[in-house]
């Protein structure tokens, strides 16, 4: 959630969130506001998951690299503006795979762990992109996640002009990558 202009700007997490706890979506629309400050106190089991989950996209890029797949690296990029320029850029030049996608429409935001050329023409030419997301949860994900990675398909319906056909979420289950493929949105 970030203010923009004077209006709101949400994600697909600020949606899923919403869902699971309004009292959470209270406090961050406060902190936007400027109403609340920003809570100092960062929670150290998150910062160590955060490190896990970092770690287990990091491998599964090697493993996408291992097939011989060509990784376009947008996760250095600092400014938002600049990561929805990358993106595009790299969806429009065909790149096989996209690294911390960042997508945009309207007042909706989101990232993709990883999306994935596919051969389905769009807007961007004779291909189209999917959405991989890895996570360290356990195989059965919640409904909350799945509703995440709709949305995050949603913004990549709008942005290259056809509905991806599939969605998909990596577990981490050791060195081996089982994705997990489910209907797009």
């Amino acid at each position: 959630m970030k203010a923009e202009q004077g209006t709101i700007r949400l994600s697909a997490t600020d949606l899923s969130n919403h869902l699971v706890c309004h009292h959470m979506t209270a406090n961050d629309l406060a902190v936007v506001r400027g109403q609340k400050a920003v809570p100092q106190w960062k929670s150290p089991d998150t910062w160590i998951l955060q490190q896990h989950g970092l770690e287990h996209e990091q491998n599964y890029l090697d493993h996408l690299e291992s097939l011989g797949l060509e990784i376009t690296d947008l996760r250095e990029i600092e400014t938002e503006e600049r990561a929805i320029h990358e993106t595009l850029a790299a969806m429009r030049s065909g790149a096989q795979v996209i690294a911390q996608a960042t997508l945009r429409n309207g007042h909706w935001f989101g990232r993709a762990d990883v999306l994935r050329r596919v051969d389905k023409p769009s807007a961007m030419g004779p291909w189209s992109y999917e959405v991989a997301d890895c996570k360290l949860a356990a195989r059965h994900q919640s409904w909350k996640l799945f509703f995440s990675y709709h949305s995050i398909s949603e913004l990549l319906e709008k942005v290259q002009g056809v509905s991806p056909e599939f969605m998909y979420v990596v577990p981490r289950t050791g060195k081996i990558f089982e994705e997990e493929c489910y209907p797009g949105p």
